[in-house]
């Protein structure tokens, strides 16, 4: 179970229906209540989300969500027990919390009736479930999966920077969460893959704008039907603490951050001013169009050193390279001949298949894709966020080993169809960037593994420990088979014919983009070169070398 804090959505509630925890409290006849360890110790951990006053500490509740801040929700009505042996029907989150800030050490709750629901996170649907609890021990393994002894805390800057995750509710709608920066959503257990592109339907969340404040009172329609009058943010977050969604009761007004008084007349309105207020952050392609660079396909390369690696990246054009903040005395030359990276179909598949890659293409505007993901078994989907429409498809490859070059063929319905009409050549070939020319449309791939390192799951460990385990390892050398060794000290032999024609060392570190990579240093350049491990699996080790004369890598495991 994914253990959640979410991002101040919403946060207390209006005053409550039950004021004491004394003789007011309904009584339940009848009722079977069991003494539970598990009710006690969850109601303690839940009142620390709370302050005296009953309204949500802001510090332990980043999202503003019972849910996710705490772990579940109780579902009401729900039948307990004081440790006085009375009995109370609660039939809401505020009477829960009212029970809570009126305990003490003489009066608690100690018991409660079985079976109860709660609701809690699924993050295999991404969705609010309900699950029944039947008895203690079942309730014991709840508070067990939510790891309230868990004292590891992340350490998020307050840099306003918002990102929203959308989720679904319980009867299938879906609302948003939002979060200050990136770092309190992963906190979470939330990747770049699981942010929305609408965070302006979110109305109200405690981490803030800097666009405007709410001007109080006002009124709202919780997802249960409930119309609550607020009079202060406070009571807003409190109200909204265990909604998932809800609407405002139009009109209101709201003061702007130059202290413009705005009246908001309806949901379209308001969605307006949100927009304004998230601006572009959300857009993909936001960079080149603050840039105000056009789709102009003029490619150029820029060399720099990352960790003591050298790296060439390659931009649509001049204009996007210098967005990026590198200077004309940069760029280097790019290499004019077909896949100048010496990639084979092996590797460009191997890189394919790791991550998702975003599109920039010369044939389409107005529909544009904004990423592919590439399968295995050469299926392949393309989305398009701005639309929310994914495009089911395939893909091949086939190649020239005698001229270098890898070709591309695609089918794909419409929107995409001319894609498939196209045979594709790749022009440039490296682990996070491939271009694809047909004529005078490109169609250029950039990699995006939501930033997981080594997306092809090797490790230097495991590159380490396959190199000596494999013992030998074939390279055909301008047609010629020689045979690398690997030894556990770090040295390497190289072999033709069982005769010993090179010796040196070997080490391994991790690239710029995540991959494992095995440094040969012998004393013949020949030999020497560095081996791109893009995938460790027993059955399908792929290997790039640095040194284009190089090819057809191969281990001595079986």
């Amino acid at each position: 179970m994914k253990i959640l804090k979410s991002a101040f959505l919403s946060i207390l509630f209006v005053a409550f229906c039950l004021t004491s925890c004394t003789n007011d409290e309904p009584v339940i006849e009848q009722q079977s209540i069991e003494e539970s360890l598990a009710i006690t110790a969850s109601l303690s951990q839940l009142s620390l989300q709370f302050n005296s006053q009953g309204d949500i500490e802001t510090s332990a509740n980043p999202a503003g969500n019972i849910v996710f801040d705490f772990c579940f929700d109780f579902v009401y009505p729900l039948n307990l027990s004081y440790n006085t042996g009375t009995t109370v029907t609660v039939n809401s989150l505020e009477g829960l919390v009212q029970i809570l800030i009126n305990s003490n050490q003489d009066l608690f709750i100690n018991g409660i009736a079985f079976p109860f629901n709660v609701e809690a996170f699924d993050d295999d649907s991404d969705s609010i479930v309900v699950v029944t609890i039947n008895n203690e021990d079942e309730f014991i393994n709840l508070l067990e999966d939510c790891d309230f002894d868990n004292e590891f805390e992340c350490e998020c800057t307050e840099e306003y920077n918002p990102v929203c995750v959308e989720i679904t509710a319980p009867n299938g709608e879906t609302f948003l969460i939002t979060y200050q920066n990136a770092c309190y959503a992963e906190c979470d257990g939330f990747t770049e893959a699981d942010f929305s592109n609408n965070c302006e339907g979110d109305y109200n969340w405690s981490g803030g704008n800097e666009c405007f404040t709410y001007n109080f009172p006002l009124t709202i329609t919780t997802d249960n039907d409930e119309t609550i009058t607020v009079n202060s943010q406070e009571e807003l977050n409190t109200a909204l603490y265990n909604s998932y969604y809800f609407d405002f009761v139009y009109s209101f007004d709201v003061t702007l951050a130059d202290g413009t008084l705005l009246t908001i007349g309806n949901e379209e309105a308001l969605i307006e001013l949100l927009e304004g207020c998230f601006g572009d952050d959300d857009d993909d392609d936001d960079d080149d169009d603050d840039c105000g660079c056009d789709e102009e396909f003029a490619p150029v390369c820029v060399q720099v050193i990352e960790d003591g690696v050298t790296v060439v990246s390659v931009f649509t054009n001049a204009c996007v390279a210098l967005c990026e903040g590198f200077t004309e005395a940069d760029f280097v030359t790019c290499e004019d001949n077909n896949n100048p990276n010496n990639c084979s179909e092996q590797e460009v598949l191997a890189y394919l298949v790791q991550c998702e890659w975003y599109i920039n293409t010369s044939l389409y505007e107005n529909v544009a894709p904004e990423y592919i993901e590439f399968n295995q078994d050469g299926t392949l989907e393309v989305y398009n966020e701005g639309t929310d429409v994914t495009v089911q498809g395939s893909w091949d490859l086939a190649s020239n080993p005698n001229a270098g070059d890898v070709f591309m063929f695609f089918n794909i319905g419409a929107p995409y169809a001319t894609v498939s009409q196209l045979d594709w050549t790749v022009t440039q070939c490296s682990e996070g960037f491939i271009i694809l020319e047909s004529g005078n449309e490109f169609i250029q791939l950039e990699r995006d593994c939501d930033n997981n390192n080594n997306p092809g799951d090797c490790s230097e460990e495991d590159v380490a420990g396959l190199l000596v385990e494999c013992q030998y390892w074939s390279v055909i050398i301008n047609n010629q088979e020689y045979e690398y060794v690997f030894g556990s000290d770090g040295t390497v032999t190289v072999s033709i014919n069982d005769d010993s024609i090179a010796s040196g060392t070997w080490s391994t570190y991790t690239n710029g983009v995540g991959d494992a990579v095995v440094s040969i240093n012998t004393n013949s350049d020949n030999f020497n070169s560095d081996w791109t491990f893009l995938s460790c699996s027993d059955d399908n080790i792929i290997i790039s070398s640095s040194a284009n004369w190089m090819s057809n890598i191969e281990s001595g495991c079986p």
